[in-house]
């Protein structure tokens, strides 16, 4: 195991804005379970152990992407680290499974409640690897295949949240899950819609499955629900102007450029707006971050 592959798969499928990205979800959990429980809680070690838990979860996931879509990332993605033969699928689970240490860690250290969280998230992941042992039945389907991929998001934020408060039943638990399952889904509807010349029939696409105009539409409307979901949050922990202002532009621009292309499509101007949706699920995040600690 070479680490120079290594650092080349990380690059490739695992890169540091994604690790970033997982760093915040992390901390946005975090936050807004710190700013409503009893005890003020402060960054540490632990939180910091947290962390590296929270990315180690989602490297499993791509990981068991990686199964799933071995074979038709051959023939698509021959060039790849992992389809070149510089890393292999047992390297991958080794690496992994160093990496899940700190989840049965962390887990551990925050008391039976987080433990029991991290093995409900850990056990509907293995179902998703196995793609809940209806493989023909989802895979033509795309967006139910989505739908059932995208609820482990609101999973890991329970698991986060039980580490700091242990009212599993507040409401803003549940409206946290929400955005991260518009935020993700919104994600993965952008990041799979194509121009018609830029389909190709070996890879899935929401444009090809489900309508190029259509695809559009459930993009914005996961955004306007993600946009409800997160007014209430910032409401909830008494956010300053700047937060709604910010969410509104956001969805008002990634409106504004879906609708020039509705169309007349653009392969060019639709990465620009799956760029937009990512910086929507980012802002969101943060600025939560952001209004929480400085209330903290």
């Amino acid at each position: 195991m070479k680490i120079i592959n290594i650092i080349a798969y990380f690059k490739e499928r695992f890169p540091p804005v994604h690790i970033l990205l997982f760093a915040i979800v992390f901390f946005t959990a975090y936050s807004v379970a710190s700013y409503f429980s009893i005890q003020p809680i402060h960054i540490g070690i632990k939180e910091l152990t947290g962390v590296i838990a929270a990315i180690s979860f989602f490297f499993r996931l791509r990981v068991f992407d990686e199964v799933k879509d071995l074979q038709i990332d051959n023939i698509n993605h021959p060039g790849r680290v992992l389809q070149s033969g510089r890393i292999s699928l047992k390297q991958l689970f080794i690496i992994s499974a160093i990496l899940s240490v700190f989840e049965l860690l962390w887990s551990y250290w925050n008391g039976p409640a987080t433990m029991i969280c991290w093995l409900v998230a850990l056990g509907y992941s293995i179902l998703m690897r196995y793609e809940f042992f209806v493989s023909s039945f989802l895979k033509p389907r795309l967006f139910l295949y989505a739908c059932t991929h995208m609820l482990i998001m609101p999973l890991i934020m329970l698991w986060v949240w039980s580490a700091y408060n242990q009212n599993l039943l507040h409401p803003s638990l549940y409206f946290l899950g929400a955005l991260s399952l518009f935020g993700g889904f919104c994600f993965e509807l952008a990041r799979k819609i194509h121009a018609p010349d830029a389909e190709r029939s070996t890879v899935d696409s929401y444009s090809q499955s489900i309508g190029y105009k259509r695809s559009i539409v459930c993009v914005l409307l996961f955004l306007l629900g993600g946009v409800f979901v997160q007014y209430y949050l910032l409401h909830s922990i008494q956010s300053h102007f700047w937060a709604y202002l910010t969410i509104c532009l956001l969805y008002l621009l990634t409106c504004l450029l879906y609708a020039a292309m509705v169309k007349h499509p653009q392969e060019k101007k639709l990465r620009l707006a799956e760029l937009f949706v990512s910086l929507f699920m980012l802002v969101s995040y943060l600025s939560i971050i952001i209004e929480t600690q400085l209330r903290l």
